[in-house]
């Protein structure tokens, strides 16, 4: 379906079920309804098993306002009889909770599933050529998105692909989260001013309260409704076995792609009038600070993801806690942790997306914090992941002790 009224929606899906069926009745006379819709598929499942998708069903929806009940009673009276599997799809999350699994057509689904953007090893697969330090930052750039993703041309550098996909304002990335929040969500303007204040750093409740200046209640309403469409996570600590209970919590965007704009390209919008202005933010802004960007959380999450499939683990994630060093209780952070099934802690990894070396410093820092962290213990293995390779003598520590040190380059995050 596409944005329209309801007489549009009847005649493309007459046209499709012409093609289908070859019925030279639909051919030439337009359904005028949605009674005379579903009785056409009717008749098409009839005639043998078949599969029938409603994409987008939010343009539906809205040029037919009870199609929901309709189809509901469709289904209760006919189509659940039928040899027919019934497929509503679309991109807006929020209509879909709201009016599908929990409105008119609740209880009839036999499934349900939320696609979500790929991980960082199938994003790479649209960039077949490129080094694997470039395709990183592209999916610190883009997210695992496939349609961010597939703006990029692999013939092309990465930062040229910035700056013709996001920068220039005909790019086609341009106006893309605009009009995404636009679309999901109610009120865009206060969204965008707690999404611009969490990629600023205020990822706790007060800082993000104090930075806005949004009213609490409705503050904690915003942060529940992008967490239910999933553009922003509210993190914890891997370990805290109770998520919903802890105070230990920041809250994250999760899409890369809109880290990306709310970093580099809302701010500056005064900069980016022409296509010289977005030249020269792209050489003065966003280059020097790209690897930066990169470092946290986009190769944190990476080198999470890595450790999982390797440890076999239920969980990877960061750990961050209070911790009681030379009789002082001090905050520390570890980029990378993997628990078992039990919550026991297999790994931990440290993370760098320098261009120094990871040295043996790296070690001796894991090795004061590991009897620190709950639930870990001597055997724990320690993941060194480095943008730029490794001193000799930590090479020499992995060499001497293969089982407890791990030393991970950029290319090895794709084997």
């Amino acid at each position: 379906a596409t944005e329209g009224l309801e007489h549009d929606h009847l005649a493309d899906l007459g046209q499709m079920l012409a093609e289908a069926t070859g019925s030279p009745l639909l051919a030439a006379q337009p359904l005028t309804s949605w009674p005379a819709a579903l009785a056409a598929i009717e008749e098409l499942a009839r005639s043998g098993p078949a599969v029938v998708i409603l994409d987008e069903f939010q343009w539906i929806a809205r040029a037919t306002g009870d199609i929901g009940s309709q189809l509901n009673r469709w289904w209760r009276t006919t189509g659940r009889e039928l040899p027919i599997f019934l497929i509503l799809s679309g991109s807006e999350v929020s209509f879909f909770k709201r009016e599908v699994l929990t409105g008119s057509m609740f209880g009839r689904r036999t499934g349900q599933q939320q696609l979500l953007p790929f991980g960082y090893r199938d994003a790479a697969l649209f960039f077949p050529d490129w080094l694997p330090e470039d395709v990183i930052r592209a999916y610190a750039v883009c997210g695992g998105m496939p349609y961010y993703l597939e703006q990029f041309d692999p013939a092309r550098t990465l930062a040229d692909n910035i700056l013709r996909t996001m920068l220039h304002r005909d790019g086609v990335l341009h106006e893309e989260a605009r009009l995404l929040l636009h679309e999901e969500l109610p009120e865009p303007a206060r969204y965008f001013s707690i999404l611009r204040a969490i990629e600023n750093g205020a990822t706790k409740h007060n800082e993000i309260l104090q930075r806005t200046s949004i009213p609490q209640s409705t503050l904690d309403q915003a942060l529940t409704l992008l967490r239910e469409l999933q553009l922003v996570r509210r993190a914890h600590p891997v370990t805290v076995p109770n998520p919903d209970r802890t105070k230990q919590t920041r809250y994250e965007i999760v899409d890369g792609y809109l880290r990306f704009y709310f970093r580099f390209m809302l701010p500056y919008e005064s900069r980016l009038k022409t296509n010289a202005d977005a030249e020269r933010h792209l050489t003065e802004m966003v280059m020097p600070n790209l690897d930066h960007f990169v470092s946290k959380p986009a190769f944190e999450e990476i080198c999470q993801a890595f450790m999982r499939r390797e440890e076999n683990a239920v969980a990877a994630g960061s750990w961050w806690g209070n911790v009681r060093i030379d009789g002082r209780n001090q905050m520390r952070e570890v980029d990378a942790v993997a628990i078992d099934g039990g919550g026991a802690i297999t790994a931990i990894g440290s993370c760098k997306w320098t261009i120094e070396r990871v040295g043996l410093d790296e070690e001796s820092l894991l090795a004061e914090i590991e009897p620190l962290i709950p639930r870990a213990s001597a055997g724990t293995t320690h993941y060194f992941f480095g943008r730029n390779g490794f001193d000799p003598a930590l090479e020499q520590l992995a060499a001497d002790l293969p089982q407890k040190v791990r030393l991970v380059s950029p290319a090895q995050l794709f084997y």
